[in-house]
């Protein structure tokens, strides 16, 4: 059962942050764990019954391309953070291997501007987040809140904004593993150009919203960026959850001067 964000906040609010829960691998998790805590882990994804790229990257898959991703250089981001329910996860996996990486979690914190006019006409299967202000019911306090309960501060970054105005702030640094979780059309778009120049050789980019229905506007930004690019895609699948990634494989990563 999905229960509205406001009484979820009163659940978390009131639910210990256990020193036990963090010692035990959040890959290993109980599907009663991540939903009492409000971490999107493994065992709370149901299995689907036909291969699909509907709805939001099974955790495994994330925690696969992390562990694929610990040896190389450079931070880790998620764009589109929401309410933290996978930055966490995130963030602990890689502490609970100690690495010491930085991860900055980009969002708005204000839901959907104006471009999301752009994929409303672009059409695809209905959302009823695709509107002004969508995924507004957040706010950095919350997800500031969250990782101070769980000790989980330390080289941890909140960027609230734009992305078209917040990325070109860190265009000095390098990274390693990126999520795009950010739905849109432009969104994507900026993404895509800022960081896929700032990755590392091995590097990846998971893109949660390729052929979702709802988000055909993810699909032509990266298709777009594909063709310019001479990029291709990867598909990683577990239980029929089907995701596409991009992978930084050549000399060439290594030519940008930060």
């Amino acid at each position: 059962m999905k229960y509205p964000p406001r009484i979820m906040d009163m659940v978390w609010k009131f639910a210990p942050a256990s020193s036990l829960a963090r010692r035990v691998p959040v890959e290993r998790w109980t599907r009663w764990m991540g939903w009492l805590y409000g971490f999107r882990v493994p065992h709370g994804m149901l299995p689907k019954q036909e291969l699909s790229p509907d709805g939001p990257a099974n955790t495994s898959i994330i925690f696969e391309l992390l562990e694929e991703t610990l040896d190389v250089p450079g931070d880790v981001a998620e764009c589109g953070i929401f309410r933290g329910e996978t930055l966490l996860p995130i963030i602990l996996f890689l502490r609970q291997r100690e690495s010491h990486k930085l991860v900055l979690g980009f969002d708005s914190f204000l839901g959907f501007d104006e471009s999301v006019i752009v994929d409303r006409e672009l059409g695809g299967a209905c959302d009823v987040s695709k509107k002004i202000g969508g995924f507004g019911d957040t706010s950095r306090a919350l997800v500031a809140n969250r990782l101070h309960k769980w000790q989980l501060n330390p080289n941890v970054k909140l960027v609230s904004g734009f992305y078209s105005k917040t990325l070109d702030n860190w265009a000095d640094h390098r990274f390693s593993f990126v999520h795009l979780d950010c739905d849109l059309y432009a969104s994507y778009r900026d993404c895509l150009n800022f960081f896929y120049v700032r990755l590392s050789n091995g590097g990846i980019i998971l893109l949660d919203e390729y052929n979702d229905p709802p988000w055909p506007g993810c699909n032509k930004a990266v298709d777009e960026f594909l063709a310019e690019n001479s990029v291709s895609l990867e598909c990683f699948e577990s239980q029929n959850y089907q995701k596409w990634f991009i992978r930084r494989c050549d000399d060439n990563s290594s030519d940008l001067e930060l």
